[in-house]
Parts: C-alpha cells; sequence; structure tokens
C-alpha cells in the first residue's frame, strides 16, 4: 500500500497509462511504422546485441563530448570575459544574439559543405550552436557576483589568477553547472542531426539509414536507446558531479 501513498506513484500512474494508449495505437498501425512496446524493447534489445553498434554509438559519444567539451570551454572563457570586462560585452553582446538566432539546421549544412564527411563536420555545428548558451549564462552569473568578496579579496592584494580560481569561478559553479546540463542536453540532439548529413558513421547516419528504408520502428529504436544512454550518463555522472561540488550546501544547511 505505500506506492499509493508515493510521491512517485502519479509519474508511476503516467508512465503505465502512457504505455496503454502507445499499446492501443499500436493496434492500428504496421509494426514497422509504430510498434508496441514490447516490440521496440525487442528491437534495442537487437541493436545491442550486434557489437558494430557499440562503434556507432561510440563514434557519436567522441562527437557528442568533443563538441560538449570545446563549447563550454569557450563559452565559459567569453561569458567571463564579457561580465568582467565592459569592452568585451560590447563588442560580443550583438555578435552572441546573432548566433543564438541563426537556425541551427543553417549550421548543419554549412558544415557538410565546409568540412565534407568527416568528425569535424558535427563537432563544428555543435560548437557553433552551443556555446553561445554557455557564454551568456556565463555572463548572466558574472552579474551576480558578490562585489564585497570582490573588494576584500583585492584589499588583500590577491593576484589575478586567485582572484579568478578562488572568487570569480566558485561562484559562478552554479551558473556552469547549469550550462552544462543544457549543453549536454542540445549537444547529443545536434550531433544526431549534423551526422545525419555529415558523417560515413554515427547514431545519426543510422536514423537516416532507416528513415530511406521507411522502417519507423528502427529508427525509434536507435532514438530511443541513444536518449536512455544520454538519460543515464546524465543521472550517473553529471548529477553526482554536481551534487559533490554542491556537498557544502548540505554541511552549511545542517
Amino acid at each position: 500500500m505505500k506506492i499509493f501513498r508515493s510521491e512517485a506513484f502519479p509519474g508511476v500512474l503516467s508512465a503505465a497509462g502512457l504505455l496503454l494508449l502507445w499499446k492501443a495505437a499500436s493496434l492500428f498501425f504496421l509494426p514497422t511504422f509504430l510498434p508496441a512496446p514490447l516490440e521496440l524493447a525487442g528491437q534495442i534489445i537487437s541493436i545491442f546485441s550486434s557489437a558494430s553498434a557499440y562503434l556507432v554509438i561510440g563514434k557519436t559519444l567522441e562527437r557528442v563530448f568533443a563538441g560538449l567539451i570545446l563549447s563550454m570551454l569557450l563559452g565559459a572563457a567569453l561569458g567571463l570575459g564579457m561580465g568582467l570586462r565592459r569592452a568585451v560585452a560590447s563588442f560580443f553582446d550583438s555578435w552572441i544574439m546573432v548566433l543564438l538566432t541563426f537556425p541551427s539546421i543553417s549550421w548543419a549544412f554549412l558544415a557538410v559543405l565546409w568540412f565534407g564527411l568527416s568528425d569535424a563536420a558535427p563537432i563544428f555545428a555543435v560548437v557553433l550552436i552551443v556555446f553561445p548558451y554557455v557564454a551568456m549564462n556565463v555572463w548572466e552569473g558574472t552579474k551576480a557576483l558578490d562585489k564585497d568578496l570582490t573588494d576584500m579579496a583585492t584589499v588583500f592584494r590577491a593576484k589575478r589568477s586567485q582572484l579568478l580560481r578562488k572568487v570569480f569561478i566558485p561562484q559562478l559553479m552554479p551558473y556552469i553547472f547549469s550550462s552544462l546540463r543544457i549543453s549536454f542536453a542540445l549537444a547529443w540532439k545536434i550531433a544526431l542531426v549534423s551526422e545525419a548529413f555529415g558523417a560515413d558513421r554515427g547514431v545519426g547516419k543510422e536514423l537516416t539509414y532507416w528513415f530511406q528504408g521507411s522502417r519507423a520502428d528502427m529508427m525509434l529504436a536507435w532514438g530511443a536507446s541513444f536518449m536512455a544512454l544520454m538519460v543515464l550518463i546524465d543521472a550517473l555522472v553529471l548529477r553526482p558531479w554536481e551534487n559533490r561540488v554542491f556537498s557544502w550546501r548540505q554541511v552549511a544547511a545542517t
């Protein structure tokens, strides 16, 4: 009876209702167009039973993390520079907005035209689309820096590197981790779209292959498999990392 009193019960109930609705809808379509939940699970198992699938997923992960790391480094550096130097903010403010409003699909096509079928095309598209979000978020974080801490460090003649490591970055960590989680969610979606147009191997290429064969079941299987992997990485890596960095909050609260 505890499950009915649990806070998770509404979520379990909605998930069960969605599965039943999905099962009912699948009765009106061919399995290759809209497979039932158990049939889709079978397709996912068949994907992971093949050794080549791990090479495909590994290649996509490589591109996702390469683009994510570059985006975080460039975005955090630019956002911090914009927050600390008004001239830098004045110069890059309009350019950041241009990048934020430029159509994402256009970067994917341009990356293919410029770099051809290579790893550089998906990584380039991820960086150009993601790093402006990081820069904007970190820039907003610099506006919330505690001026008293900065003044105190200046009075004690702290070096610029010490100000950066001991004063600025610790205060920006919530904004950096927020940017990381959002960027990770964006990066893998962008990478798949870019792979569909400009890669010889990857999950995005698999989606294109099965689309050309009108196999919606395999498209759903590959998409659901990679989505589940991304959720696991977020739950098992990013969230614990964030909790460990901010564990001092729980100690301070007690």
